[in-house]
């Protein structure tokens, strides 16, 4: 996979911006982010992981279904 590296901004509409020649239906981005000169506090740590994983909890079943193979 190739890697291009450019600055963005956000448009009016809510886009990134993309260079022309950049610019490709087929093609994947990563966006990554950097507000200079802020820092996370602690608690903002906490509650992203939170919002992050909420849905990565398994579910009763699931619980049941492991702790079933464990006791074979």
């Amino acid at each position: 996979m190739h890697e291009i590296v450019f600055d963005s901004k956000l448009l009016k509409d809510g886009h990134l911006y993309c260079p022309k020649e950049y610019a490709n239906k087929e093609a994947h981005y990563k966006v990554i982010v950097s507000i200079p000169e802020y820092y996370a506090t602690d608690t903002e740590l906490e509650l992203a992981a939170v919002h992050d994983s909420k849905g990565d909890y398994l579910t009763k079943s699931e619980i049941e279904y492991y702790l079933k193979l464990d006791n074979k």
